[in-house]
């Protein structure tokens, strides 16, 4: 048996009824949604830090929780891990005609072109350019993805420019428990957007920049404290 035939193993003897773990016996797609986050973030943690015996551990605990979702979605009859491989591994052959069929892709922006038609022609059912954009991403990421959209279609500037202008007319836009948003709290929210919108317009990473910038206050944080 190889590592992952073991680790499939292992997680199926810890979702076994008789005599398995009761703690993962009881986990749930939605139990677990928290915990492939985290695991998500501190991947990003042992990439930026450039520790590779790190990234091997904290790609390990991301591959766990693929294993344990297929593990209870084979439980209840849904799917299992060789669906997944294989949706995912379908979609990657799809999405590279230009390796596995006939198109023709010499440089990085034509690669972008065709992988985005072939997503195009998969999701031909979506009726807007936001449809797919995870709502629980963070709202830096959340910002940039909605506008990275929006410049495909080439309508980024406008629609930034016409929140800019609601934002000054007093809109009243809700929250997300349903209640209004104080419209000082919202335009300095649409400030901060903007500017986001500003940095992709010249070529800057804005998730990056701000990592790089909290980094920097963790530093000098850590050494006021220190001091």
């Amino acid at each position: 048996m190889t590592a992952v035939s073991d680790l499939i193993a292992v997680v199926d003897r810890l979702l076994d009824p008789d005599g398995g773990c009761v703690w993962n016996r009881e986990q749930t797609h939605r139990t677990l949604a928290r915990y492939a986050v985290e695991e998500a973030y501190e991947l990003v943690d042992a990439i930026e830090d450039e520790d590779v015996g790190e990234l091997r551990e904290e790609l390990g605990d991301v591959l766990y929780q693929v294993v344990l979702h297929a593990g209870i979605a084979a439980r209840a009859g849904e799917f299992d891990l060789e669906d997944v491989a294989a949706s995912v591994r379908d979609k990657m052959v799809r999405r590279h005609p230009h390796v596995f069929g006939d198109e023709r892709a010499d440089t990085v922006e034509d690669v972008v072109r065709v992988w985005r038609a072939a997503k195009a022609a998969e999701k031909s059912s979506r009726t807007s350019a936001f449809d797919g954009v995870p709502r629980a991403m963070p709202p830096l990421e959340r910002a940039v993805k909605l506008l990275e959209r929006l410049e495909e279609r080439g309508s980024a500037d406008a629609v930034v420019a016409s929140v800019v202008e609601l934002a000054g007319a007093g809109a009243t836009p809700v929250g997300a428990s349903g209640g209004p948003v104080a419209t000082s709290d919202v335009a300095w929210g649409v400030s901060m957007l903007a500017s986001v919108a500003a940095a992709e317009r010249d070529g800057i990473d804005a998730i990056e920049s701000l990592r790089a910038a909290v980094r920097l206050l963790e530093t000098e944080g850590r050494a006021a404290a220190e001091a």
